[in-house]
């Protein structure tokens, strides 16, 4: 049978298949020993029968002799002797007790005694076999016995030695102890006998057949109610399991290994079950939340929808007065009273560079679709260090009215010229001074701007509270590229959260 299809048959059929196979090779095995007994016992019988027919034959032809040589008994007085009869009679009698008729054909050899210088000679007219046994005879002075089997026949020849007793009895002259001085050839019909043999072995045949029939039998209905009846009950189970009949379970009591096999698949269902039934309400849970995640959507949504609203009409509402303010601001920078006086025109030029920058902050923050997109667009220009630290130094001065400390800001000459988005630059600033003058009550605060590593531009925000470190106090520092462009080519639009607010600074931690 191929590999293949005997791995994909049935659990039973290859059951029976290889436990069929292995009780026929053990009956096989088993009959071939009582086969070969059988035939090695018949063949002895053989050779002890024909051995037992050659020495009734030597023994009836020593009683003949014996017989033939004994005189009779004289006559009453006054009757005639009586005839040879009763001698042919006994002659007759011992001659058929001696040939065991019915038991097989005999043949008697008679070798003559060898020549002087001369081995002895196998006589003529002898069939093929004999004449073989007589040559080893000849050659063998031990060997005695030989035989061989040929068709229906069994041929036996048994060798007749010289011995004392027959050399001084017969008067054998020419032989010398242990010479062969004659043999007998037996010939027996071993035909019914092989009959026999035959039958006996067709019995022994049928019944193991009949053994492997039962055997066979006996282990398909042993292995079918305790392999695969509960092999298939497991089968059923998984079944309806794969059709999602969780509350199935298996019934199995063999006391075996496929009974605990039963009891780990119903523990595994009860897990099964109970992890369905907490998926169940995980499920129910979340289904729960979704509705609630939906609401709060919902609801913000609505309140975006005011946010825009309110966006867009304060849009409009902050911008109309900062555009005035500007208008009036730059009248009043234009107007020759105000440009004849230096400090009145620092003053004009102040207002219009904050007015812009707020309306600058005002547009971004404003600005709806970039609120929500989460980017504000960079704007780089050339612009000078120490004009953004003039600026801002500007843009805090009016928180300072309200707290007794000192402001100074410090550019160092060697700063270059930056090419970024000044107004950004300014927030974040601004952003860093409030909140240094928030959280100092007295002391100073100061602004530094120098060159940094890599070229770029430092802007430190240093102030005296107690924060960060007693008696020193905070820094906070912002490195900025001193040529923006590059990144404003990589990034198109800065993060809306690149300023920090001033309650952001203050949260962050210092860097002395």
């Amino acid at each position: 049978m191929p590999k293949r299809l005997f791995l994909r048959t049935t659990l039973e059929r290859r059951g029976r298949l290889v436990f069929g196979l292995f009780i026929l090779l053990t009956v096989a095995a088993c009959l071939w020993w009582p086969w070969w007994m059988m035939e090695q016992l018949v063949q002895s019988g053989d050779s002890d029968r024909a051995q037992t027919l050659a020495r009734a034959y030597l023994q009836s032809t020593h009683a003949l002799g014996f017989v033939a040589n004994v005189p009779a008994d004289k006559p009453p007085a006054g009757k005639a002797p009586p005839p040879d009869a009763l001698a042919d009679k006994r002659v007759e009698l011992l001659t058929r007790f001696g040939r065991a008729e019915g038991e097989g054909k005999l043949r008697r050899i008679s070798l003559a005694p060898a020549t002087p210088g001369q081995p002895q000679a196998v006589p003529a007219g002898l069939g093929e076999f004999e004449h073989e046994a007589v040559k080893s005879f000849l050659k063998h002075p031990k060997e005695n016995t030989r035989w061989e089997k040929s068709g229906d026949s069994f041929l036996y020849v048994q060798a007749f030695r010289a011995e004392g007793e027959c050399l001084d009895c017969h008067r054998l002259k020419g032989f010398q102890p242990k010479d062969l001085i004659g043999a007998v050839a037996i010939e027996l019909n071993v035909k019914e006998r092989q009959a026999t043999i035959l039958a006996n072995r067709l019995v022994l045949v049928a019944a193991s057949l009949l053994v492997v029939v039962f055997s066979v039998a006996m282990f398909y209905a042993v292995f079918r109610y305790m392999v695969v009846k509960p092999i298939q009950h497991l089968k059923d189970v998984a079944d309806r399991v794969s059709e999602g009949d969780l509350q199935v379970r298996s019934e199995i009591d063999t006391g075996n290994e496929l009974e605990v096999l039963s009891d780990a698949l119903n523990h595994m269902l009860d897990e099964t079950a109970k992890a369905q039934a907490e998926l169940r309400a995980a499920t129910q849970a979340r289904d729960a939340r979704l509705d609630e995640l939906t609401k709060a959507n919902v609801a913000l949504f609505e309140s975006n929808q005011v946010k825009n609203k309110f966006l867009a009409t304060m849009s409009h509402e902050l911008r109309t007065p900062l555009n005035s303010i500007l208008g009036f601001a730059q009248i009043l920078s234009d107007s020759p009273a105000v440009a004849d006086d230096p400090k009145l025109g620092r003053y004009a030029r102040n207002i219009l560079s904050s007015g812009r920058m707020l309306l600058d902050m005002i547009n971004d923050l404003l600005d709806l679709a970039k609120i929500e997109a989460g980017r504000l667009q960079v704007r780089c220009e050339k612009v000078s260090p120490q004009d953004i630290a003039e600026v801002t130094w500007n843009m805090v001065r009016p928180l300072l009215a309200e707290a007794p400390l000192k402001f100074s800001y410090e550019v160092d000459p060697a700063t270059p010229i930056m090419v970024t988005d000044a107004t950004k630059v300014q927030q974040i600033l601004y952003n860093l001074l409030s909140n240094a003058i928030k959280f100092t009550e007295e002391g100073e605060v100061r602004l530094v701007v120098r060159p940094a590593e890599g070229d770029g531009v430092a802007f430190a925000v240093a102030d005296t509270s107690i924060e960060s470190e007693v008696g020193r106090g905070s820094t906070f520092t912002v490195v900025l590229p001193a040529d923006s462009s590059a990144a404003q080519a990589r990034m198109p639009e800065a993060p809306a959260g690149a300023a920090p607010t001033p309650e952001g600074a203050a949260a962050r931690p210092s860097e002395a």
